[in-house]
């Protein structure tokens, strides 16, 4: 997997927590995006710990993984990813300007400013895009030009950012976030790019409702190639812990950067 793709994994696979949404009833097929008014709810947290199993499979290989997530509210997201026997293979931290990853079974580490990422992407990323998904809130906030519209089960929020378009469907029952479906045009294939976000079995967790359950689905290429990797996340527990948490990073003097 190239450095592009391990990086955007690293990054979907920080999806993990969501909170409410409201939004008016109407009338199916409706587009009722000048009256819409979606009240996101902050959840009020300083810190935030995770841990999760994580399954990891592409065109290439298998691999199941457990992850500790940690989080200091408008400041820092830290991932680690074990294989087993508590032997790291990865670990991540993203702050307000950067996003570094360091690859333990290559030796090797990324480092991206958020303006390069987004060069990457052709998509702006920066650390509050990032903290908004960990919040459950949608990947960009609603705009007055987006659609919103209800069908069936879902009240669905359609978005368009450069060449990505963006849905998101809530639940109109829980009101709860449950898919987010994206696509890039690739401009120089018929093939798109897509990505597509599942969260599943919602618990309550100090008076605040997240999903335990989070399956990611990548359909990308690099090159002429066409690649599709899934991210499967559980979370085995979760909690917002009134200490403060460390967040120990620092990369190996013989590390090479790619």
């Amino acid at each position: 997997m190239n450095k592009i793709a391990w990086l955007l994994c690293f990054l979907i696979g920080l999806i993990v927590i969501s909170a409410c949404k409201k939004i008016p009833t109407v009338s199916p097929g409706e587009d009722i995006s000048a009256e819409l008014d979606i009240n996101e709810i902050d959840i009020d947290f300083e810190y935030l710990t995770a841990s999760s199993k994580i399954k990891f499979s592409n065109d290439e290989k298998n691999l199941n993984a457990n992850a500790s997530i940690r989080i200091k509210k408008d400041s820092i997201i830290w991932i680690s990813v074990s294989p087993g026997f508590g032997v790291e293979a990865a670990r991540g931290k993203a702050t307000k300007d950067s996003l570094i990853i360091i690859n333990r079974l290559n030796r090797e580490y990324l480092a991206y400013d958020f303006k390069k990422l987004s060069e990457e992407f052709n998509f702006d990323i920066t650390y509050e895009l990032l903290q908004a998904a960990l919040l459950g809130n949608m990947p960009i906030d609603l705009r007055q030009e987006d659609k919103v519209r209800k069908e069936n089960a879902y009240f669905i929020v359609s978005q368009e950012s450069g060449n990505v378009m963006i849905n998101n469907y809530i639940n109109a029952r829980i009101m709860k976030l449950e898919k987010v479906d994206m696509r890039e045009k690739n401009k120089a294939s018929s093939r798109d790019n897509t990505l597509h976000l599942q969260y599943d079995d919602f618990k309550v967790l100090d008076d605040h409702v997240i999903p335990f359950i989070n399956l990611i689905s990548l359909n990308y290429r690099s090159g002429k190639n066409a690649q599709y990797t899934e991210i499967n996340i559980e979370h085995k527990k979760a909690s917002f812990p009134q200490e403060a948490l460390k967040f120990p990073f620092n990369i190996p003097d013989k590390y090479e950067q790619k």
